[in-house]
């Protein structure tokens, strides 16, 4: 799901981490199936430039640790170090931003120009565009693309090397970010204040090109309730207590209906999840289980369900 706030609830040791892991994966897979394009550079299409991994508990997560990857940076949990992080990531976009639409143009410059005809204000016009975008690359090394089309390689080689300088065949891409929140019971991010930074960060997050964002907490109402309503999906596992099954029910009123509410709903979790069997090995057999909603979802996703289930 594009730009999707997914939320995984569940007691401790019930799967949450590694289904978050898993779906990163899924993530990163299909990213690859759609290259990214400077031609249109606001598509958020191809590889994730920055991966977060957001734990109070980084250093001793174990799951954590076995499911390391390279592209992830891990971050420590700390609300000072969240809030500086959203920051950056403002700063960043505010930083490309500004720069694509001259780099949209220099790009199309040399896709058709003649340089035996370069006059010499231009050159300089291009050689200080060249240098921002340089400045921006050094500063941000993750959006570095390579220019794939042919006619703009090799008029970019032959300007560099009327400079006597060594050719460089690569722009800037817009951020493509992905965010998982592990562990975020009892963080004080969440307040009630609609000033509160991170909650804005999240509402805005298309603005700021999260591509996907995962957070997970061991209580349903650890979240308060504006942001809960703003996710596109929830991921239920074991644990939650029946009181935050139909507190949180009331929050999904896409899915009320008079012949679904709170009793059909908390017996869906019940079924798939265990949680409320009295026999400690059935209990057991459950541990991993959860139970999977998406909010208003597109017609694509059934398609995707049923090839699946098959």
């Amino acid at each position: 799901m594009a730009f999707g706030l997914i939320g995984f609830y569940g007691k401790t040791n019930t799967g949450k981490t590694t289904a978050m892991f898993k779906l990163k994966d899924e993530y990163i897979k299909n990213s690859k199936k759609q290259a990214y394009d400077l031609d249109q550079p606001t598509v958020l299409a191809g590889d994730f430039t920055h991966i977060y991994f957001i734990s109070p508990s980084i250093s001793s997560d174990k799951t954590a640790e076995k499911n390391k990857d390279q592209n992830m940076i891990s971050i420590e949990g700390d609300k000072q170090q969240v809030l500086d992080l959203i920051q950056g990531i403002r700063q960043m976009n505010d930083d490309v931003q500004e720069l694509i639409q001259l780099q949209t143009k220099i790009r199309d410059f040399f896709k058709q120009c003649d340089l035996n005809k370069l006059d010499q204000q231009t050159a300089i016009l291009l050689i200080n565009i060249l240098k921002q975008i340089e400045q921006t690359k050094q500063k941000y090394p993750l959006l570095e693309f390579e220019e794939t089309n042919q006619d703009i390689r090799k008029n970019l080689k032959e300007f560099y090397k009327l400079l006597y300088l060594k050719p460089i065949t690569s722009f800037i891409r817009i951020p493509k970010i992905m965010m998982i929140f592990d562990d975020m019971s009892g963080s004080s991010l969440f307040t009630t204040s609609t000033e509160n930074e991170f909650y804005s960060f999240i509402v805005r997050r298309r603005h700021q090109h999260v591509f996907t964002c995962m957070i997970s907490a061991h209580s349903i109402t650890n979240l308060y309730y504006q942001f809960r309503v703003n996710q596109t999906a929830i991921v239920l596992f074991n644990g939650l207590k029946m009181e935050q099954m139909k507190e949180y029910f009331n929050t999904i009123q896409e899915v009320q209906s008079d012949n679904f509410g709170e009793k059909q709903f908390t017996e869906i979790y019940k079924q798939l999840t265990g949680f409320y069997e009295q026999d400690f090995d059935k209990k057991a057999a459950y541990r991993y289980n959860y139970l999977y909603i998406v909010i208003q979802p597109t017609p694509a996703i059934y398609k995707g369900f049923y090839d699946r289930i098959k």
